[in-house]
């Protein structure tokens, strides 16, 4: 965009020169004659010098052409081509007043060339204000005058010829100066621009992430015979992760925990999908025998989310119906981390299940579910692979066994303190050392005795 900006501004800008070009052109061109006739550039340099003077006023009177040929309107409407004048028109323009004040300076001696100095370092400095630049400029060309009319021991034609000289190196200096503050206020422009663009997306981002976690579940309210306790941390603004729990048609609880690949906005949307999905499929009424099978449910909510999935985007998950009047839990491993069980007495282990393709990645696929019964005071606990791969300043991975050891002899108090201890063995894991994934984890307590 601020490209474009500035081609169109030199493009408006450009006829304007040319035309100011044209004007000159005839009183250059007498300033030549004279100063061939006069013997001047014989002063410092060859007696060729003025075919070089010449040569350069040509070049100027050239770049005329092109720059007003931007007025046509067959030419303006043509893009490509109004540029290719338009880069013509300044490599002739610059040209000639670059060779014009190397002339300049070089048949003047010292005085010259401290002015050009003095203008060139004024200019083409991006801390001088512009206000200052055109004061130097002015008094440049002033006092210049002055000196060259009134006091220089020269004669007319040498006067003019001097005064011209030191028009021409100030013109330059002053058209540089102005594409210096031109393209300064402009990056500035563009930056402050950025800058905005970025607040406002990150104001946006910061809404995403506010309302991605107001749509995870809230803690099931308290029941005597169960209780579910969800957290997901996401690695930057938004995760790729999610967790869901609810009741469906006869009393059965639905838990699922995924995990996106990837992260950031496009994990979290796909999310966010996939969690709508899985829900709506099971509290579809023509899904209520499917809660029975969870293989059948989760093949289902597969090939939905396949559909349309132009993105390759998949998402790993554990899906599970949990009864709490029996305990009896079945559940799908869709590409996921395995549940770990808790017992209320023995040993943690992990649930073993048939492992299936993650969702969306590919259609028409089959899903086998896993049984178990859960006793009294039981605990599930379902994770994603940002626990198990959080890593020390190592780089070791916390890894499956670390999980496990966490809840080795130590019988979970409830779901919340369950996975209270599970993040802090985490934290100190790592150290303090940044996430790189999304940590999420749910625990389900099963505790019928309290009935």
């Amino acid at each position: 965009m601020l490209a474009a900006r500035q081609l169109q501004a030199n493009q408006s800008l450009a006829p304007y020169i040319g035309l100011a070009i044209l004007i000159l052109s005839p009183f250059l061109l007498l300033l030549d004659i004279e100063r061939a006739e006069s013997g001047l550039f014989a002063v410092g340099l060859t007696g060729r010098s003025y075919l070089i003077a010449a040569l350069c006023h040509g070049i100027l009177a050239l770049s005329a052409v092109p720059a007003l040929a931007l007025k046509h309107r067959s030419v303006a409407a043509n893009s490509p081509l109004a540029a290719r004048l338009l880069r013509l028109h300044l490599n002739s323009f610059f040209l000639g007043l670059l060779a014009l004040s190397s002339i300049a300076v070089l048949t003047h001696g010292a005085v010259f060339m401290r002015t050009a100095c003095l203008l060139v370092v004024t200019n083409f400095l991006y801390l001088v204000h512009w206000r200052l630049r055109a004061a130097v400029n002015a008094a440049s060309l002033a006092s210049g005058a002055a000196l060259i009319f009134t006091i220089a021991p020269l004669t007319g034609i040498q006067r003019m010829v001097t005064f011209v000289d030191l028009l021409t190196l100030v013109l330059l200096c002053v058209i540089g100066g102005a594409i210096v503050h031109r393209d300064r206020t402009a990056g500035f422009l563009a930056q402050y621009c950025e800058s905005l663009h970025l607040a406002r997306l990150c104001d946006e981002i910061h809404v995403a992430s506010k309302l991605q976690q107001s749509l995870l579940p809230t803690p099931w309210p308290a029941t005597p015979a169960f209780s579910v306790q969800g957290m997901m941390r996401p690695a930057q603004d938004i995760g790729g992760d999610f967790y869901d729990h609810f009741q469906v048609q006869g009393g059965a609880v639905c838990l699922v925990v995924a995990d996106v690949c990837g992260k950031g906005i496009p994990a979290g949307l796909f999310g966010m999908s996939a969690k709508s999905v899985l829900h709506t499929t099971a509290l579809q009424p023509a899904n209520s025998a499917a809660s029975h099978d969870p293989g059948a449910l989760v093949s289902h909510a597969n090939d939905l989310l396949h559909e349309g999935n132009t993105e390759f985007l998949f998402v790993t998950a554990v899906y599970a119906n949990y009864h709490p009047a029996t305990g009896a839990l079945s559940f799908v491993n869709a590409g996921h981390v395995q549940p770990l069980l808790i017992p209320r007495i023995g040993e943690p282990r992990w649930l073993d299940a048939p492992k299936g393709r993650a969702l969306g990645a590919r259609a028409q696929q089959r899903y086998a579910a896993a049984h178990l019964e859960l006793q009294a005071g039981d605990t599930v606990l379902l994770i994603t692979d940002g626990i198990t791969e959080a890593m020390d300043a190592d780089f070791r991975e916390f890894g499956l066994a670390r999980v496990k050891d966490t809840f080795e002899g130590l019988p979970c108090e409830g779901p919340q303190a369950c996975v209270e201890r599970l993040l802090a063995a985490v934290d100190a894991f790592t150290g303090g050392i940044a996430q790189s994934d999304d940590i999420t984890c749910m625990a389900l307590c099963h505790r019928p005795a309290a009935a």
